[in-house]
């Protein structure tokens, strides 16, 4: 209980010290300062299960999201600059935060509902404030139609669900609800506002809008915690209605896989730096979908790796194409060529995170890729076709973003030569080093 108070306690001490203290600074060292503590708290330690009361609780699978949360949230603040708006937009981040946080921390599924959807909010903020282009406002409006259209009959249908079993308890709705019959409409209108939050296939056309739209602090989040958002409360969901989950498989496992292959090939025609790194995420998700609709533990397991590793690379791989938007001022890969002559340092930060997107030994994405394809694989052999071809080209549109950015003939005339400054390394050794980190301490665990 005092862990979540510690958390609590921190969040409404930021906003008071909002009225006093306006230097970025404190705030991005208190969130990793909180965030460290927040590890070595728990990390030594075989069983975490904490409930704080009859809403509050935390576990395994809450424990490193949050983690990521705070530590995300502090490089989104290292990020923004000093100028009249920046009381606003660090209110904008502590209510995100407090939002997050809360949503990874609750056992109530009307309340785990409330903040789901609170979460739309900052984003939504975030994109129409302060977006680059004109096309923002459709990018959110497309943000807000995809998500809170389908939400509303899954708030019914948890009213439904009060009715029959009058609690809504995560843990006790495990004990009551895994024996029921629903059909595949009722299953969808659970579950879909959690896929289409990850995103799915065919409700994906959201996600490149906003993130091409959005500011470079709202990709970092969107990708980063956002997205894990609906993983997380389709993790939930799968826990308490386990027998259809196992009955209906099939049906996601066809679209994952199919959702893969095609998002893969859509990922190699970009021009566009960014939609690119979001198509990926995509691409991402779906394998993830795929491994978690197995239904065995490793799969879980393995879901939950790729969760936290693909959240800090596909932050970092947003800010990569920031620094050179902010030089270049386009994120075209025509007007972005030869950067390796120019830039020669943030070369090799590039071939880092490109690398770890394809899942390049010796990161934690290859870990949780090695988990997932042998999972998907036991579930049937024929899949391993697809999981080929989606493991080529993921590793053909990494490289091709890579070799186009940094090679070639260099376009010289729209060229700023502004140097890349200290605090750009900084995040970028932020996002990497917890890559390796973790790794060595999954190594020490099995």
């Amino acid at each position: 209980m005092l862990s979540m108070m510690k958390i609590f306690f921190f969040f409404f001490f930021s906003y008071f010290m909002m009225i006093y203290n306006k230097k970025i600074m404190f705030y991005y060292n208190i969130y990793f300062l909180m965030s460290l503590i927040f590890l070595f708290k728990f990390m030594f330690k075989d069983f975490i299960w904490l409930s704080v009361s009859f809403l509050w609780k935390f576990d395994f699978y809450s424990f490193y999201l949050i983690l990521l949360s705070m530590w995300i949230l502090g490089l989104m603040l290292m990020v923004i600059q000093l100028n009249k708006e920046v009381l606003v937009k660090l209110m904008v981040f502590m209510m995100m935060g407090l939002i997050l946080i809360m949503s990874f921390s609750l056992s109530n599924l009307m309340m785990f509902y409330l903040v789901f959807e609170l979460s739309l909010i900052p984003t939504f903020i975030m994109i129409v404030y302060w977006g680059y282009n004109f096309e923002r406002l459709s990018a959110s409006f497309y943000l807000l139609m995809y998500t809170m259209f389908i939400s509303l009959p899954l708030l019914m249908y948890i009213m439904k669900l009060y009715k029959v079993n009058q609690t809504l308890e995560v843990d006790l709705l495990k004990m009551s609800n895994n024996y029921i019959n629903l059909s595949l409409l009722d299953y969808l209108i659970l579950f879909m506002a959690f896929l289409i939050k990850m995103p799915i296939f065919l409700f994906h056309l959201w996600l490149p809008k906003a993130h091409v739209e959005a500011p470079v602090y709202g990709s970092m989040v969107l990708a980063a915690i956002l997205l894990k958002l609906g993983s997380y409360g389709l993790l939930r969901f799968m826990e308490i209605f386990y027998f259809l989950s196992m009955k209906y498989s099939c049906v996601f496992m066809s679209v994952g896989i199919v959702g893969g292959v095609y998002i893969s090939l859509v990922c190699l025609v970009q021009i566009d730096m960014k939609s690119l790194v979001a198509y990926s995420s995509i691409v991402h998700m779906n394998m993830m979908l795929c491994c978690m609709y197995t239904m065995v533990k490793l799969s879980f397991i393995s879901s939950y790796i790729l969760m936290i590793s693909h959240g800090l690379c596909s932050s970092g791989l947003f800010y990569m194409v920031n620094l050179y938007y902010e030089r270049s001022q386009s994120r075209l890969m025509f007007f972005n060529k030869g950067m390796l002559s120019i830039y020669p340092s943030l070369s090799l930060w590039w071939m880092g995170f490109c690398a770890m997107n394809f899942s390049f030994p010796l990161s934690l994405n290859f870990i949780s890729e090695i988990f997932l394809i042998s999972v998907i694989v036991s579930w049937d052999l024929m899949l391993m076709t697809y999981l080929m071809v989606i493991c080529f080209f993921n590793s053909a549109y990494s490289l091709y973003l890579y070799s186009y950015v940094q090679h070639g003939m260099l376009y010289v005339e729209s060229k700023n030569l502004i140097l890349v400054y200290f605090s750009d390394y900084m995040i970028l050794i932020l996002h990497f080093v917890p890559l390796i980190m973790l790794l060595f301490n999954l190594v020490m665990v099995y």
